[in-house]
């Protein structure tokens, strides 16, 4: 409640062939609680999630993470879900590749699950994953500078909470009208109020719909683009995002990504309706 910054770490480490046992929901790293940081990791070959994280304000930065998720489809490489106050976390400076789930036939990358908000996905690199980066129905997330090579899709944002998932929306609403809290949580009152701006007036600003988000600056070379829900279309924010133009990677075959000196790249927006 406090949002005391507990500054636990994992890092440099090599974490891989686990959950022998129990396949799924065993990852190699979990961040709970508020302010922890897990960085420099090389996380591979497991059936289920690579990282899980709860609360606020953590950091998951420049990890290595490959063929994960190999036995499920729902379930993603750095996953987390479920909360409107769970907010400041940073997800950034992560290579994320060969992420394919059970038979080849999808998972998710980084998985903001039912209605989770204010995540920033900043600086990664996804090669060859499903779904790489995926808000679902949350709000006030940022999608910025990331490339996707060969991601099918590279990003899928939906409305469930207008839709399908309503329920746990309307349970919180419910909590906050009746008992002015979200989770347990004083969320328009410091240090809630102070830290997440956003928060305050989330039951008169359309609290179900996915409003806030930003897709900026990222480059998207092969695969597909996105699989928007069209109903969240509207809430999105679309910003200097290079769509299908060659940027000219250094060395695709070796997973050099780096653009070259002499790449010639143009900003364009994407044809919104044609990809949908």
């Amino acid at each position: 409640q406090p949002l005391t910054p507990a500054e636990h770490y994992a890092e440099n480490n090599h974490i891989h062939h686990y959950a022998r046992w129990n396949r799924v929901y065993r990852p190699a790293i979990v961040l709970a609680g508020v302010g922890n940081r897990a960085s420099h990791n090389l996380i591979h070959d497991a059936p289920h999630m690579a990282m899980g994280f709860s609360g606020n304000d953590h950091l998951i930065e420049f990890n290595e993470i490959y063929n994960v998720c190999y036995e499920s489809n729902d379930a993603g490489a750095i996953y987390t879900g479920r909360d409107w106050t769970w907010r400041g976390n940073q997800i950034r400076y992560n290579y994320l590749h060969h992420i394919n789930g059970f038979q080849g036939k999808g998972c998710v990358g980084v998985y903001l699950d039912d209605m989770f908000s204010s995540a920033t996905i900043f600086g990664n690199v996804f090669y060859k994953v499903t779904r790489a980066a995926f808000i679902g129905g949350g709000r006030d997330c940022t999608i910025e500078n990331n490339i996707f090579v060969d991601c099918e899709p590279a990003l899928h944002v939906d409305a469930r909470a207008l839709g399908w998932a309503h329920d746990h929306a309307d349970g919180w609403i419910q909590e906050a009208t009746e008992k002015g809290t979200l989770s347990g949580i004083a969320y328009n009152r410091p240090p809630y109020s102070d830290r997440y701006p956003e928060l305050v007036h989330i039951l008169e600003d359309e609290p179900k719909a996915p409003k806030g988000n930003r897709i900026t600056r990222n480059i998207c070379w092969g695969g597909k683009w996105d699989a928007i829900e069209p109903k969240a279309l509207p809430y999105l924010a679309f910003q200097d995002n290079l769509i299908d133009v060659d940027p000219h990677f250094l060395d695709i075959a070796q997973q050099d990504f780096r653009l070259q000196d002499l790449s010639l790249i143009h900003i364009s927006e994407p044809t919104r309706q044609a990809e949908i």
